[in-house]
């Protein structure tokens, strides 16, 4: 029988890796596995938080490095996680990456028993590395990360593909070596994951991992 704190308290998972990783749909897939359980989840993507450009003319936006840290917003970000921890909703941000800043309004985010935390830097601020019950880093080949990159850039977010490879290498490519990747020291389990198949162990491990949690 689960204890009250037990049900009170929320499972947070910070799940970081390079751009094209994988790290999304792990997420995604965690969080599936866990409802299936009687576990609710949500997904706290980062993406929802880059910063409002609309100061900028369209050209500028363009050629801003959203691959570097400094293009999210941590502080709106971390309170947000609190409070969504503490059992509270919050107004999230809505981002618009054809246009390259936020839509006006927000969108409702409801808390949930697992929380995860899901971004390039999920595990670079610390403030946010104190937050989390399980730090997951997930990297992959260059090659599939980024096919995977441009085809995600092109059909969902009406990129060029000429201007997508060019991203890819002078942002996307530097920013990983530079702020990225150090952060797997962060994490409390690295994820390699090659092919196109989730990795099934890594996510029955996890799960498992957050239903025990709950016992």
């Amino acid at each position: 029988m689960k204890s009250a704190k037990k049900t009170e308290q929320r499972v947070i998972v910070g799940i970081a890796g390079g751009s094209g990783s994988g790290k999304t749909t792990f997420s995604r897939k965690v969080v599936e596995e866990c409802r299936k359980i009687g576990i609710s989840g949500r997904i706290f993507s980062l993406d929802h938080y880059y910063r409002p450009l609309e100061y900028l003319k369209l050209s500028e936006r363009k050629d801003y490095n959203f691959d570097h840290p400094d293009a999210i917003d941590f502080t709106l970000a971390y309170a947000h996680l609190r409070r969504l921890a503490a059992g509270e909703r919050v107004a999230q941000p809505i981002y618009d990456f054809k246009s390259y800043t936020r839509k006006p309004g927000t969108s409702a985010c409801a808390p949930a028993q697992l929380i995860v935390v899901e971004g390039l830097y999920a595990l670079y601020p610390p403030e946010f590395l104190s937050l989390y019950n399980y730090r997951i880093f997930v990297s992959t080949g260059i090659a599939t990360a980024v096919l995977r990159r441009i085809a995600r850039d092109v059909g969902e977010r009406g990129r060029e593909v000429e201007g997508a490879k060019h991203q890819i290498l002078t942002t996307v490519l530097p920013m990983y070596e530079t702020y990225v990747r150090p952060t797997q020291k962060n994490a409390h389990f690295s994820i390699d994951w090659t092919g196109e198949e989730i990795p099934e162990k890594a996510t029955e491990g996890l799960v498992r991992m957050v239903r025990d949690f709950f016992r």
